[in-house]
């Protein structure tokens, strides 16, 4: 993972999910928020923040003790809470409870932020740092004590490329591409790393003699961070009186010493505040905290000096599913690759959402948030904010890895004769005609009547590659300025509808800006001219996807499900059948009669590891012999075309809105949920079978346990099956009456009066 990606700062740049329907929405979704949170400002429920963010995505957020900062992925930065120092830059002094934009940053392309006690810090895709807020102990790096309002660029960094930036209490860190870190600010405790002469050399960023290169950094509220990708090794500095740095002796350190316990372990991500630290690691995969803060049996704050291995722990945390964490000086987070949060700590304020504020010695699941489609969580020292949307389902990112290769690629763009040397990037005609209507129209002959063909005055040559036909399609036009990183962008637009603005130099930018209008991509247009007072209409990329759920003119693969029971149909829908059968080659009699399901192989691939391997080669003996590579066949029973078209919409979107089975706000209802756990199961698709079983699992009554637990037992779902078998036992007197408990066979019965009868009393 690149270092960009650590330290709370993952910035995709993807959307958040919008309304699904025909065509494309310009109006937010309201059901599905983008900030919630829960703790002492609003109770253990989560529930949404009033702020809009101008329709934008949330990509980061940062908390302190009474300010919290968002950033957008149109590099924007908002904040709310205290102001008194300036610490939000709105350029005043004013408090304010709801996000307001800092305009100070505009024209400006902000990447990272962070935020210590009353003032914060900003990094920008020229590497140029920012601070403001409270001056106090030099603590904004400009050799001064005075507070500032605005936003200002610290002259002492400017001849340096930062790449990571870093806020403890009253300190803060930053590295630099070529490994250096630089400390200013408070130096009490050793936490500057450096010995210093006097206050005002404190506050003047200055080199940590370190004898190794730096990636990453965190600093908590007296401590410091610094990580070594190359060595393997963890530094750390400042305070240890309390076992938070991890090392021994409970003395201060003012230079940097190593971490042994943590020695030769990969680290990800490092999160520290207070004197909490946690840190992520991936290989060994694993979540540990250094030194922990936990309340005592007499209600009194303690801490625990020494380095802990949360997968040991009770209530084992799935650390090798984790993506995230997040710390406060009272509590801790972490987040997994199914959307689910875990929380532990101190839950004086129902920081835990668990409807108790009895503290948590263990990570818990979270779930009041679950099933809210979580992809960045974070922690101040009595709340916490979950960022919602699509991007923990990772509908863009995956598909990153397919820009310009030739896996499942059908199309191969490229510039004209007589233009610069010729720039080549492998395509997907169904992702790129999804996501751009002109692109189809311009390129692809019989586009409204559903062939994706390409048109003849645009077909240069037509290229064998690995037995595929590979089209050669002129992309760039008339504009001389498209140069292949252009080009690269306008795809990787297409494909993760995110940019990276900071690859791409000013002339490139307004290059890629008249490529975007040219192609009617009025979002992407606006993020290479950025434009940050303007308010657009919300991404379309899950809108884009969904279209191609069932539609022969977005496919190259189709489901053939048997049509077990006769239904009748009127002439029109027996026509539309016909249809569809003919965008199927398949010398097999038994489609007639069948109901066809059409979808794209490159998202499926993209989207589930099953599919990968069946149409990549590596699963080829999961065919049936003879059978076609454009057909998957169904034999398996209570899997309907509704019920795959379910499943195809979860993963061609992330959620389900728009269907009768499901409920207004896109959740499921139990009966869609047992439904696609066989499908689910099948396709080893687990972030659906886990919200399937969640969904049931709070559905499950009295009349409804047996049955559901016959279903859980053919799905193959062990965690609802064992969860019903524990409900069954529970209430196994009122159950056995149930109507659902007497269609069971006689076997499965007399199956479940042995584990729930007690057995009778032998007579002396």
């Amino acid at each position: 993972m690149k270092s960009q990606q650590v330290l709370r700062c993952i910035r995709t740049g993807l959307p958040l999910d919008t309304p699904l329907s025909s065509s494309q929405s310009t109006t937010t979704d309201k059901s599905e928020d983008i900030v919630w949170s829960w703790g002492a400002q609003v109770g253990p429920t989560p529930r949404p923040m009033a702020d809009a963010f101008n329709n934008r995505a949330v990509t980061q957020v940062v908390c302190s003790e009474s300010h919290t900062l968002f950033l957008t992925d149109l590099g924007e930065v908002w904040g709310r809470g205290d102001n008194k120092w300036g610490q939000l830059g709105l350029g005043h002094l004013r408090s304010v409870p709801a996000a307001s934009q800092a305009e100070m940053f505009a024209g400006k392309y902000i990447i990272e932020i962070a935020c210590g006690i009353d003032f914060s810090l900003a990094l920008d895709d020229s590497r140029n740092v920012y601070s403001w807020g409270r001056g106090k102990d030099g603590r904004l790096g400009n050799e001064s004590d005075h507070n500032q309002c605005t936003p200002l660029p610290i002259p002492r960094l400017m001849s340096e490329r930062i790449i990571h930036i870093a806020c403890g209490a009253s300190h803060a860190l930053c590295v630099s591409s070529s490994g250096k870190v630089f400390s200013w600010g408070a130096s009490s405790f050793g936490r500057l790393g450096r010995k210093v002469a006097n206050a005002k050399a404190a506050g003047v960023p200055t080199e940590v003699a370190l004898d190794d290169k730096i990636s990453l950094i965190a600093a908590g509220s007296v401590t410091s961070f610094a990580y070594s990708a190359t060595s393997a090794t963890l530094w750390g500095w400042g305070s240890n009186q309390k076992g938070q740095l991890g090392i021994a002796g409970l003395v201060d350190y003012n230079v940097p010493q190593k971490i042994t316990s943590m020695q030769g372990k990969v680290i990800e991500e490092i999160v520290a505040s207070g004197t909490n630290t946690l840190i992520r690691t991936a290989r060994p995969a694993g979540v540990y905290s250094l030194s922990s803060t936990y309340i005592d049996a007499f209600g009194h704050r303690q801490t625990k000096p020494q380095l802990t291995d949360w997968s040991k722990q009770p209530n084992r945390l799935p650390v090798d599913s984790v993506v995230q964490i997040a710390c406060s000086p009272r509590s801790f987070m972490a987040l997994t690759r199914a959307g689910k949060v875990w929380g532990w700590g101190d839950n004086t304020y129902e920081q835990l959402g668990c409807n108790s504020s009895k503290p948590m010695d263990v990570p818990i699941p979270i779930q009041s948030i679950e099933g809210k489609n979580v992809y960045r969580v974070a922690c101040s020292r009595d709340d916490t904010i979950a960022v919602l949307g699509v991007i923990r389902n990772a509908l863009g990112e995956p598909y990153k890895p397919l820009i310009g290769q030739q896996t499942l690629a059908d199309v191969m763009f490229c510039f004209a004769e007589g233009q610069h040397a010729q720039a080549v990037l492998y395509g997907h005609k169904i992702i790129v005609a999804l996501r751009c209507a002109s692109f189809a129209r311009a390129y692809f002959k019989d586009y409204s009547s559903g062939h994706l063909s390409p048109t003849d005055n645009v077909i240069g040559e037509r290229h064998e590659q690995q037995e595929k036909i590979i089209d050669k399609v002129e992309i760039a036009g008339e504009d001389k300025e498209v140069t292949c990183r252009v080009l690269h962008g306008f795809m990787t637009y297409l494909y993760t509808d995110s940019l990276d603005i900071g690859s791409l130099d000013t002339a490139e930018l307004v290059a890629l800006m008249r490529l975007a209008s040219r192609y009617n991509l009025p979002r992407l247009a606006l993020m290479a001219d950025r434009k940050k007072t303007v308010v657009f209409s919300p991404s379309t990329f899950t809108t884009d996807l969904a279209k191609g759920v069932n539609n022969p003119l977005y496919s190259d693969v189709c489901f053939i499900i048997p049509t077990l029971t006769p239904v009748v149909i009127t002439e029109e829908e027996k026509e539309k059948e016909k249809e569809k059968e003919k965008e199927v080659a398949v010398a097999d009699e038994s489609v007639a009669g069948s109901t066809l399901v059409f979808a794209s192989k490159v998202i499926l691939a993209t989207r589930s590891t099953y599919f990968a391997a069946l149409f990549l080669g590596a699963g080829k003996e999961m065919r049936k012999p003879g059978e076609p590579e454009d057909i998957i066949r169904f034999d398996e029973e209570g899997i309907d075309c509704a019920t795959l078209c379910i499943f195809l919409e979860f993963i061609y979107t992330g959620k389900l809105v728009g269907e009768a089975e499901t409920k207004g706000d896109g959740s499921f209802t139990p009966d869609a949920a047992i439904s696609l756990l066989s499908v689910a199961n099948l396709y080893h698709f687990e972030a659906l079978r886990d919200k399937c079983e969640s969904t049931v699992q709070k559905a499950v009554d009295v009349e409804s346990a047996a049955f559901v637990w016959a279903s859980a037992k053919m799905a193959g779902a062990t965690r609802l099956e064992n969860f019903c078998l524990d409900y069954i036992a529970t209430y196994w007197p009122d159950i056995c009456k149930s109507e659902a408990f007497c269609m069971l066979p006689e076997t499965d019965q007399h199956y479940l009066a042995s584990l729930c009868t007690p057995e009778p009393i032998k007579k002396v």
